[in-house]
């Protein structure tokens, strides 16, 4: 079991959310849960990936929708090869990479604040409120 070494609630999407790493936005990917203090995405990307910096930068955005929070400071925790099958494409692999929020703006960190209270839901929430509203039917 992997160990948990976030401080900070982890918080699921409500709708699609994308992450686009700069300055040459070679990792594209969707967010899998965030939190105040930063967020994991899943991408696809041909093996053999070249090491990265460990400084990023993060452009997030809502598939269908106006809300996008650009160049968000962050630094990289993992990137690693995730546990999903491909089968349809040869020489491609799901990676899942976790990111820290890092020297954020107060203009940044307002615009995560209401992107958390406003487009995310508490891990777990979603299960138990779709199990009590089965229980009602």
């Amino acid at each position: 079991m992997k160990q948990e070494r976030r401080e900070k609630q982890r918080r699921q999407p409500k709708a699609t959310t994308y992450v686009a790493l700069r300055p040459e936005f070679v990792k594209l990917g969707k967010v899998t849960d965030i939190s105040s203090s930063g967020l994991c995405f899943e991408y696809i990307a041909k093996g053999d990936l070249a090491p990265g910096p460990d400084a990023v930068r993060l452009d997030m955005f809502i598939s269908g929708n106006d809300h996008y929070l650009p160049n968000f400071p962050c630094r990289l925790v993992y990137d690693v090869r995730a546990e999903k099958e491909m089968t349809f494409a040869v020489g491609l692999e799901y990676r899942c990479c976790g990111l820290e929020f890092t020297r954020m703006s107060e203009k940044q960190m307002g615009q995560l604040e209401h992107y958390l209270t406003h487009h995310t839901i508490a891990e777990g929430l979603e299960e138990r409120t779709s199990s009590a509203a089965s229980q009602l039917e």
